[in-house]
């Protein structure tokens, strides 16, 4: 299984354009509605890692066609070992990480895509909540964003894990919702101490936290 991402390059591939700029915003609209607020925080060019919550499969497609521009994600390994899945989500940006480990080689990788000028949006709670509610955030995004001279920009969702729930095969009816927050320093001591990587993901869980209340506010009010 190749562990390295999708070369950087100066194009796109078109399906993945075509599936962020029509495909999934025409789906997404057509099973309840797709919302996104703070798309100016995301900058034109340059590096930043989106650190988003997790409800759903749903997440890593709702928050890429949220964004303005092409992102990589991380990805768990056992996808990229499923004929034509793999290879598809392969070339839709997503590289493996081993989630049971540490893996060092993946986090290189993340480190060198930043440096490169991409984006990355990663899931610090490391799996899908089991209710929705926000779990405790890993360090790791605080890491690779730190090591990279990245900023962060906290990412939330809502709605997703009732357009695609846990064991469904078939999409249902719901508001996604994706907002982002203005974007954090990452700045530390030379590969940033663990009261540091903390400090910076405890600011990122708090605004992804005010993000998914006020989503639940908009919800309320709709």
């Amino acid at each position: 299984m190749r562990k390295e991402p999708e070369p950087v390059r100066s194009w796109t591939w078109p399906h993945y354009t075509f599936a962020r700029v029509i495909f999934l915003p025409t789906v997404f609209r057509l099973t309840g509605g797709f919302r996104v607020t703070g798309r100016e925080h995301i900058p034109r060019r340059g590096p930043a890692l989106i650190a988003a919550n997790h409800i759903s499969y749903l997440d890593p497609p709702a928050v890429g066609t949220a964004l303005p521009r092409r992102t990589y994600y991380f990805a768990k390994q056992e996808l990229f070992r499923i004929p034509l899945f793999g290879p598809l989500i392969r070339s839709c940006y997503a590289f493996p990480v081993d989630r049971e480990g540490n893996d060092k080689q993946a986090f290189r990788y993340a480190i060198a895509l930043l440096q490169a000028g991409e984006l990355l949006t990663v899931f610090p709670e490391g799996a899908r909540s089991p209710d929705g509610t926000l779990q405790p955030l890993a360090r790791g995004a605080a890491l690779i964003a730190a090591r990279a001279g990245a900023p962060i920009i906290p990412c939330a969702v809502s709605g997703t894990d009732q357009v695609l729930p846990r064991g469904a095969k078939f999409l249902h009816r719901g508001l996604i919702q994706v907002s982002f927050a203005p974007p954090l320093p990452t700045r530390t001591s030379a590969g940033g101490t663990k009261i540091e990587l903390q400090t910076i993901t405890d600011q990122v869980a708090a605004e992804i936290a005010r993000m998914l209340a006020e989503q639940r506010g908009y919800r309320r009010e709709r």
